[in-house]
């Protein structure tokens, strides 16, 4: 397939070939292979086209999933994700769910342990703007004070469990964050 032709559309107006279609896509940052698919059938190129655009990309190592997945995943830990939101976002990409699950599996930073230390850093960065800085202080003298702390308390604890549930924590290492802020 000549890469360089310009194909006209249904107007008769000259169009970019699929491969400067796709390189200029791929010229903002990384993609994936379907993102490049959906990109270029959207400007209607044809499934051959598509098909051995893509195909070219991979040999020349400008499209490696298994090279996006692996940079992402340190993407979204830099974000302070969790496992489960990197996965989702990952899927929502295009990329095999087999690829996905077999590249985690083989990274040392996405064991339970990592993953609290994560979810634990995010739980603090939470609460360094709150008022509420150290939640088993109870140095309010009346009981009207110690009841409205420990609804403040408990807000607090719904937020951090919302915000962590939102980056994609599991609910096992939500608890065991709120656990160790909360109760230590």
């Amino acid at each position: 397939m000549n890469f360089n032709q310009k194909n006209e559309d249904k107007d008769g107006v000259k169009k970019k070939s699929p491969m400067d279609a796709a390189l200029g896509y791929l010229g903002y940052r990384d993609r994936t292979s379907q993102e490049i698919k959906l990109y270029l059938r959207e400007r209607e190129y044809s499934a051959e086209e598509i098909e051995s655009t893509i195909d070219y990309l991979s040999d020349m190592n400008y499209l490696n999933d298994e090279a996006y997945v692996k940079k992402y995943m340190e993407y979204g830990i830099s974000k302070g994700k969790g496992m489960a939101k990197i996965k989702n976002e990952l899927r929502i990409k295009g990329v095999d769910r087999e690829l996905i699950n077999d590249i985690f599996l083989t990274v040392d930073f996405f064991d339970s342990s990592s993953e609290r230390e994560r979810a634990y850093e995010q739980a603090l960065k939470i609460i360094a703007n709150s008022p509420i800085k150290d939640g088993t202080e109870f140095n309010s003298t009346t009981y009207g004070e110690r009841m409205e702390r420990r609804k403040d308390i408990q807000r607090m604890k719904a937020k951090v469990a919302r915000r962590l549930e939102a980056l994609g924590y599991s609910y096992d290492t939500i608890t065991t964050v709120l656990d160790r802020v909360f109760n230590n």
